[in-house]
């Protein structure tokens, strides 16, 4: 049986908060996903929390809404790292973010370069959709790269799926997560060309693209981006699905 323990590369934005290494009960928010294979996460753009089997069909209605939840059970294997909730209560749409830069009126796309084999290439544009200008926070534009969960796999989830690409950001160029003893490599590199200052500004209707070219084992994938949501702080804006 292979062994999987994810190793997170150590590359997230300072400007993360300290908190974010501890994943015990409390209020939490993000946007609902259910991914490709039925399995359900809370997703907060850099970070994530997974939702136990026994409680997801809680969530199924908010499938794509961005929630505040209060956990009430929280398994976390690793600090840091992510966790598992087992219990939970809805309590109602997820906080507006409280930080100096614009989150309202922006959209986030993703579009496929190529898909195939171990190698793929994703282009995620951000764009300002209000008629004002913005400033973006790069460090809070993340991603998760989601894959079907090995058995015996060191993860949180205990779900059909679990993330092999997590906690991380574009403004940080490059990335790789290993597995066990048996090695696996999930990597992804932004070109310096196309990589996202710290922030930017964004004037109304324009768009700002990068690209996320990834090296993975050969296997089925599903990739979302997520800006805002701080640790599980207030709301996110979530790009739309890409199946690798």
């Amino acid at each position: 049986m292979v062994l999987v323990c994810l190793l997170v590369f150590i590359g997230i934005s300072l400007s993360t908060q300290a908190n974010a290494g501890i994943r015990g009960p409390g209020k939490y928010s993000g946007v609902v996903i259910f991914d490709r294979w039925g399995g359900c996460i809370l997703f907060s753009g850099v970070y994530l929390m997974y939702i136990s089997e026994t409680v997801k069909a809680q969530l199924r209605a908010y499938d794509g809404q961005a929630i505040e939840l209060d956990a009430l059970e929280v398994v976390q294997p690793t600090n840091p790292g992510d966790g598992l909730i087992r219990r939970m209560k809805v309590l109602g749409p997820a906080p507006p973010n409280s930080t100096p830069f614009t989150f309202d009126a922006i959209r986030l796309d993703a579009q496929p370069l190529s898909a195939g084999g171990s190698h793929a290439a994703i282009e995620l544009t951000v764009t300002n959709e209000g008629d004002t200008p913005v400033k973006i926070d790069s460090s809070q534009i993340g991603f998760v790269l989601l894959s079907e969960r090995i058995g015996g796999a060191s993860t949180p989830s205990d779900g059909p799926s679990a993330a092999v690409i997590t906690r991380t950001n574009v403004f940080t160029g490059k990335g790789t997560w290993g597995t066990g003893d048996k090695q696996y490599s999930y990597s992804y590199r932004i070109p310096d060309g196309l990589r996202f200052p710290h922030s930017f500004e964004l004037a109304p209707h324009k768009s700002r693209s990068t690209q996320l070219r990834f090296e993975l084992p050969a296997g089925h994938y599903q990739f979302f981006a997520g800006y805002g949501g701080g640790v599980h702080e207030s709301k996110v804006d979530v790009s739309n699905p890409v199946s690798i």
